[in-house]
């Protein structure tokens, strides 16, 4: 069973050993209104006997400009890190009953009222056979996610997106625009950098 090796700047921050898990997705997010104006995150679950068991290996990491993220599907993982549920991670936080995740129209008012922190965004991905892409931020290009998918239907590729979005694409579930939609295969990988 292949696994996922996350490196920053060349040195690795986790390895997950993808045997026994459904999904993996390691993902960067930032947007204009976001304190940190870009965020790692990785994590994965696996669905057993109707129950869903879900593992975090880096939560809320910030990635600063001109840092290397690299995210490969290896063909076996070695020494991997143990995910944390999010009861270790957050042992004070009461768990949540939320279910219902749709935004009102006083949510959308309220993301609107947000100051702007950052004064723009210039972002780069790029896989290991080649394909490519630059995004930067607009007027309907506020937020950008850089993501690389595992799921156990396909278990010798991983799929590779860079998308970038504002308020409106969210409300419409459109999801933005894509920049970069490809596959990786055991042994590749894919890199994402904020550019600025």
């Amino acid at each position: 069973m292949p696994g996922i090796m996350i490196e920053l700047n060349g040195t690795r921050i986790a390895t997950i050993d993808l045997a026994g898990m459904q999904v993996a997705d390691v993902s960067v997010r930032g947007g204009l209104d976001r304190e940190q104006k870009a965020v790692l995150d990785a994590m994965g679950g696996n669905v057993d006997a109707g129950g869903c068991a879900s593992l975090i290996w880096v939560a809320d990491r910030p990635v600063s400009p001109g840092e290397v993220l690299r995210v490969s599907l290896a063909d076996s993982p070695g020494t991997a890190d143990r995910g944390r549920t999010i009861e270790e991670l957050y042992p004070d936080e009461p768990p949540s009953t939320r279910t219902d995740f749709t935004i009102s129209d006083e949510m959308a008012a309220a993301i609107r009222a947000r100051p702007q922190l950052h004064e723009g965004f210039t972002v780069r991905a790029a896989t290991s056979s080649g394909e490519q892409a630059q995004a930067a931020s607009g007027e309907r290009h506020t937020d950008f996610s850089f993501g690389v998918f595992w799921d156990s239907y396909h278990p010798g590729q991983a799929r590779i997106r860079l998308r970038t979005h504002c308020l409106d694409d969210v409300l419409a579930r459109s999801g933005g625009t894509a920049h970069l939609d490809a596959t990786i295969a055991t042994c590749g990988s894919a890199s994402f950098v904020l550019v600025a």
